[in-house]
């Protein structure tokens, strides 16, 4: 458990683009964490388009819209998936749904701190630039850039930088590199996102993972699986455990602590 009360070490997974495989990442990443015995929440920041829930081949009953509306506390919305692991869900937007939220993002973030203890909290973000990742960057401990080999990844990516070093602490934003052959290819990736933050922005961004491709993703996908706990021995998900075990390292002095 945390050896500071309420205080969480908050991981925001954010990309340029859609179709990088962040979702995929964080849910399997809080997995992990879980399994190491650490208590975590993943929050599915997306408020129209959630789908965190899918991959842990759940549905959960109350949902985050629910507690906007002050239909419910926050405590209520939070669906265990293990003993370790639970999650916020947001319910999909629809055209009817019209109704004026009677409190904000950071209410509801204020209230799981009180009224939570949690290790991690995990927040899965809507891609590209947008309100929702304008609140969550300034307040996460590490914000991680998902990126690939496409070209609009890495263009998209450098563009949030871009905005995100007007607006925080730009030495947050970690790279993750995702979808790579090996790692001299995923080393070769994040170096061309970098020579561009280093020329344009004078940053250059830490490589905290590199993640290889498996088709084990795909079939996980559609299994409603987590891979990392399906196959736990495949490269990926070695991969995976390795990132968590980084981040272990990284808060073992301010909040994580294994029991």
């Amino acid at each position: 458990m945390s050896d500071l009360q309420n205080t969480p070490f908050k991981i925001s997974f954010i990309s340029g683009k859609g179709g990088v495989g962040k979702s995929v990442l964080s849910a399997n990443i809080a997995y992990v964490l879980s399994e190491m015995n650490f208590r975590v929440l993943v929050w599915d920041a997306n408020r129209k388009f959630p789908n965190t829930h899918l991959f842990y081949g759940i549905e959960p009953p109350i949902r985050l819209g629910d507690v906007y509306k002050g239909i419910v506390p926050v405590e209520k919305a939070i669906f265990s998936i293990n003993e370790n692991l639970h999650i916020l869900s947001d319910e999909p937007a629809t055209f009817t749904n019209d109704e004026k939220d009677k409190f904000s993002f950071e209410d509801i973030y204020q209230d799981i701190i009180i009224k939570t203890n949690y290790d991690y909290i995990i927040f899965d973000t809507p891609a590209g630039l947008n309100n929702i990742n304008m609140e969550l960057a300034p307040i996460s401990d590490i914000n991680c850039l998902v990126i690939t080999d496409e070209p609009t990844s890495l263009l998209d990516g450098y563009a949030l930088i871009k905005v995100f070093k007007e607006y925080m602490d730009i030495d947050r934003i970690k790279l993750i590199v995702n979808n790579t052959i090996d790692i001299d290819d995923g080393s070769d990736i994040a170096t061309k996102m970098n020579l561009a933050t280093e020329k344009f922005l004078g940053f250059k961004a830490e490589v905290i993972g590199i993640i290889p491709y498996s088709r084990i993703v795909r079939q996980s996908i559609i299994k409603q699986e987590i891979f990392t706990k399906t196959n736990p021995d495949d490269e990926i998900s070695r991969a995976i455990r390795e990132f968590c075990q980084f981040i272990c390292q990284k808060t073992s002095k301010t909040v994580c602590q294994t029991n």
